[in-house]
């Protein structure tokens, strides 16, 4: 199904890649039409397969409207007989804050419309990011430190609202040691 949404996993359909894997906007067509980013792990890649375990824990339990949401995760064998890793998330139609502070002039089409961020979508932005963090760290039942908050990471939807993600890197800390 995933092969299927992302045209075999083309590089047309690849919208970012980072340490670990890629990512590729795919179209689900299962019960409607959703528009999803597959993060695809690199398995090849020494710790990838520890930072799929690290986001599918962190992520399984927890719920804010300033994380990105999963979908659904993946971990199969592909059709050569490979281990295959990949994690299902609701696509964010104004891709990263990176992108918007940072726009690079190779960048596709729909992504050279980027407009500079006023100041109150950065406040917002910004506001976004702490309710996430202060969430992860005191409303959780096991805190949890994200550790690789960066523009690339902050995610933004049709709304230009903020959604934390990728949790690769993230560290689980009783609620005594966070300060």
């Amino acid at each position: 199904m995933l092969l299927k949404a992302t045209d075999g996993f083309s590089p047309t359909h690849l919208v970012g890649a980072g340490s670990f894997g890629s990512v590729y906007k795919g179209i689900l067509d299962h019960d409607g039409v959703a528009i999803v980013a597959v993060k695809v792990l690199n398995l090849q890649h020494q710790g990838a397969s520890k930072s799929f375990m690290a986001e599918c824990k962190a992520l399984r339990n927890i719920r804010h409207r300033n994380l990105v949401r999963v979908i659904t995760s993946c971990s199969s064998i592909d059709f050569q007989g490979n281990d295959f890793k990949a994690i299902v998330y609701e696509f964010m139609e104004n891709w990263s804050l990176e992108k918007w502070l940072h726009p690079v002039p190779t960048m596709a089409e729909e992504e050279l419309e980027i407009q500079n961020l006023t100041l109150l979508q950065r406040l917002s932005i910004a506001i976004d990011v702490a309710s996430a963090v202060d969430y992860l760290h005191h409303q959780c039942q096991e805190s949890i430190l994200h550790c690789d908050l960066k523009p690339s990471n902050v995610l933004l939807d049709s709304n230009m609202t903020a959604h934390v993600g990728d949790f690769g890197l993230v560290k689980f800390l009783p609620k005594s040691q966070i300060k």
